[in-house]
């Protein structure tokens, strides 16, 4: 029986990691499949050659890709051409979606079946996509229970597989009140961390004048030089490899936000870019909330302290309210609990696996 051969194409550090988990899925269901692609050290250590690295993708924002269209460009023609030679059975392209919403295009265009994981958040803005990823695609996996309804609206075959980030959650932080440590996490790309951790180290200050105790915590995210983030942190800064347990955390948004939910971790989401991406921005965006954890609840329960919002008076203030409102405190832990139940223990990797291996039957 002739191999059955897979593409897979991921961009970021995440994404490297949940289709690391797929790949290593799959592999139990299909020890001799062949999968190929674009991906990095975790996607190729789960078994994927990786025919292009991931690192040609680390840009945020709409002004951050021109510098490297060049290389990008390049990439994305090498994965059009292995389409084509090497005719992949399916093509799993992983969020990215600028990116990836053309390589399922080239990919149906050569009859190759496109599974993509990890949806563009048509939801939130630019809601044509959802109808472009009906033509382009033979199933998406979403990994939030609301955007399986709104997906299928626009005729797309979706399915919600459950969030990556729930296959192994662990036990909750058992955070304590009042809190006695803190952790700033400002991004895991320099560009953001540029523009939210000197404002967060503005707020550290302004809360150690009320409350000396406390201890800061700041991670260093895959990929990242910890030595450019000591040079500008504050000397009293811990900074580690990977998140301590601590009781609060001042959050830029995106999945640490979603994160800290499920780890029970009360927390301020932060977020400040450009004033170009950001004017750009406001123009598409058509939800009320950028926080998952709103997002998912549908009202504002986590405090969000967006572009010019977002200041050491605000964020200092934001966080002494929890520091020193047990309620207020109580209220975030009490919505997560919310957050658990409506996500379920649906394990992603599993389910896009076998909806992989099904289709390729």
């Amino acid at each position: 029986m002739t191999k059955k051969k897979i593409l897979m194409v991921a961009g970021e550090a995440s994404a490297d990691r949940h289709a690391a988990a797929v790949i290593r899925s799959l592999k139990d269901l299909t020890p001799d499949v062949e999968i190929f692609g674009m991906g990095g050290p975790e996607m190729a250590s789960a078994g994927m050659e990786c025919c292009y690295g991931m690192d040609e993708f680390s840009v945020m924002g709409f002004s951050d890709v021109l510098p490297k269209i060049l290389r990008i460009l390049r990439v994305y023609r090498g994965i059009q051409d292995l389409i084509r030679k090497r005719r992949p059975d399916i093509v799993v392209p992983v969020d990215l979606p600028d990116f990836n919403m053309r390589i399922a295009k080239t990919a149906k265009k050569q009859r190759s079946k496109v599974l993509y994981y990890i949806a563009p958040q048509a939801w939130a803005w630019r809601q044509g996509r959802a109808r472009t990823l009906s033509a382009t695609t033979d199933g998406l996996a979403v990994i939030f229970p609301f955007e399986e309804d709104f997906f299928r609206s626009y005729g797309v075959n979706a399915r919600y597989v459950g969030h990556p980030l729930l296959e192994n959650p662990g036990d909750p932080f058992a955070v304590t009140w009042p809190p006695q440590k803190i952790a700033l996490l400002p991004g895991s790309r320099y560009d953001e961390i540029k523009r939210i951790l000197p404002v967060m180290l503005g707020a550290k200050r302004i809360v150690q004048g009320r409350h000396p105790d406390i201890t800061w915590h700041l991670p260093v995210a895959p990929g990242l030089d910890a030595n450019v983030l000591r040079k500008m942190a504050d000397s009293d800064v811990i900074i580690s490899d990977t998140l301590s347990r601590v009781d609060l955390a001042m959050v830029k948004s995106g999945t640490s936000s979603f994160e800290m939910a499920i780890l029970g971790i009360p927390e301020i989401i932060c977020y400040k870019t450009s004033s170009f991406n950001y004017l750009l921005a406001r123009a598409f965006v058509t939800v009320e909330n950028i926080g998952m954890p709103n997002i998912i609840l549908g009202k504002t329960v986590v405090e969000e302290l967006i572009q010019n919002n977002l200041t050491e008076e605000s964020l200092a203030w934001a966080l002494m309210g929890l520091i020193e409102d047990k309620a207020h405190h109580d209220v975030l832990l009490d919505a997560y609990s919310r957050i658990h139940d409506t996500m379920g223990s649906l394990k992603a990797s599993q389910g896009v696996a076998h909806w992989i291996n099904s289709m390729m039957q």
